[in-house]
């Protein structure tokens, strides 16, 4: 079946590529055309790293809380990839990536044209990281957290807006590969949703993996304004087209830097392509050192609603997408109870200053850490503060 998926896969983009129209709008599959700003908050639920660890969850009160600050949209996200699945009608757990799959790497998959060394450099690390993964890393399973968790936040908040997500992938060459299981982990959610939840409160999907990398693989070709000739593409397309031909929503949210190895692959996407009807950008300031011009260029980009190059440059020249933009708010707890509290509570400023008037007017999406970081005192109330619109120092919650 992986091989058929591939095949369709192929002849679906030959056929798109026939029929591509000047405006992306065109061919979408997008069920709306002017959309609402937003402003989820990331919850994760599930394993960290294997099945011997687990994030916090969060308690009903939790819930409640955050709902009387104003959190009344959420994303329910996962901080680890998933290694097998159950294929439908099957009963036992098969590899969503396998060795074989891998030695079957071909030079034209990888693009660039790479010496036979490097491939076969990029197939042993391949193998080296899928050797150690944990196999009870179930796809099944993250869909059966998902479900548990959206009913235990509408029994709270009826009105909430959940959007579930497509998990990330250890393989991005062989994205091909995630088509159909991540196929049937869609039509496993929204079959097992309570129906009155699925129509009225999950919004749409979240696409997990945050980049397109060209470190592992350089296909993506800019005059291929379907899929880019690439493969992550590819599996973002499939998904999404699922997705917005349910009359669902979707969004992105990768890290961003003004280069053309990642903001140049992000700004095709959102600018030329309507995959998403919404990327927002990780500035990864606070996170990262040498990043500071991403606050203003992001809040540019949002401002201009098209993702720019370091020099203000529309990738791609114009944007012809009806894709949504704007910016990701970033915190976590271990940010400032160390050495560097005051040099990140300054950074954690910046994006307030940045950011504080797009809330209810622009694409926000809100990223406070895992659970018992987001129910910790400083930043609960950097959350409460940001959405009510009075974050007027970073330090609120001391």
């Amino acid at each position: 079946m992986k091989i058929i998926v591939r095949i369709m896969s192929l002849l679906m983009t030959g056929v798109l590529m026939v029929g591509l129209l000047t405006s992306c709008s065109k061919n979408s599959l997008r069920p709306h055309d002017a959309l609402p700003p937003i402003k989820p908050l990331f919850m994760h639920v599930g394993y960290v790293g294997s099945t011997s660890a687990s994030y916090a969850k969060y308690t009903d009160n939790d819930i409640q809380k955050l709902t009387d600050i104003g959190v009344n949209e959420v994303c329910i996200a996962y901080g680890t990839a998933p290694v097998t699945y159950i294929p439908e009608g099957g009963t036992e757990p098969e590899l969503l990536i396998t060795k074989d799959d891998i030695n079957a790497i071909t030079a034209d998959m990888v693009g660039g044209n790479p010496s036979q060394a490097d491939l076969d450099n990029l197939k042993a690390q391949y193998r080296s990281k899928i050797n150690p993964l944990d196999e009870d890393l179930l796809l099944n399973d993250y869909a059966d957290m998902t479900l548990e968790f959206a009913e235990r936040l509408v029994a709270i908040n009826p009105d909430i807006e959940i959007w579930y997500s497509f998990p990330d992938m250890y393989v991005v060459t062989l994205a091909d590969l995630y088509i159909e299981p991540f196929l049937e982990y869609y039509d496993y959610l929204k079959n097992n949703t309570d129906p009155q939840i699925w129509e009225n409160n999950i919004k749409g999907f979240y696409w997990l993996k945050e980049d397109v990398p060209t470190t592992t693989y350089n296909c993506f070709e800019t005059d291929n304004l379907v899929d880019f000739n690439n493969a992550e593409v590819r599996a973002m397309k499939a998904c999404n087209d699922a997705v917005h031909e349910d009359g669902k929503l979707t969004f992105w949210c990768p890290y961003y830097r003004a280069t053309d190895d990642t903001g140049k692959h992000i700004g095709f996407i959102a600018n030329q392509t309507d995959i998403f009807d919404y990327v927002i950008l990780q500035p990864n300031h606070v996170f990262s050192p040498g990043l500071d011009y991403n606050i203003d260029l992001i809040k540019e980009i949002t401002l201009q609603n098209a993702v720019l190059n370091k020099n203000y440059v529309v990738w791609g020249g114009e944007k012809k997408s009806s894709t949504m933009v704007g910016a990701e708010m970033e915190s976590q707890s271990n940010l400032f109870s160390g050495s560097d509290r005051e040099e990140n509570l300054e950074k954690y400023q910046d994006y307030v200053n940045a950011y504080q008037d797009f809330v209810d007017k622009y694409p926000i999406a809100l990223y406070y850490g895992e659970r018992n970081g987001v129910m910790s005192d400083i930043v609960f109330n950097q959350l409460k503060d940001f959405l009510a619109g009075t974050a007027k120092t970073a330090d609120s919650g001391n």
